[in-house]
């Protein structure tokens, strides 16, 4: 069995905006979170391969969630 670890940063965003009622744009959670746009992006994409623990968090107070609620892993059954 192989797994990954993946995010759910898309769904929690698209929940925030329905919320919230409007569309957030990358520029606004890259300034809001401290990061850049590039990064937010490769959240989005599911392309995080490292995560450091303070951009973990703020993406988790950005969201208002637990880490459990951003990440999870992904386990795949290897069938041969």
């Amino acid at each position: 069995m192989t797994s990954r670890i993946r995010n759910r940063f898309l769904i929690l965003l698209a929940e925030k905006e329905k919320r919230e009622g409007r569309r957030i744009r990358n520029k606004e959670i890259a300034q809001v979170v401290g990061v850049t746009q590039h990064t937010v992006a490769r959240w989005l994409k599911n392309e995080v391969d490292k995560v450091e623990l303070p951009v973990l968090e703020a993406f988790c107070d950005y969201f208002a969630c637990e880490v459990g609620d951003l990440l999870y892993i992904e386990r795949e059954n290897a069938e041969g």
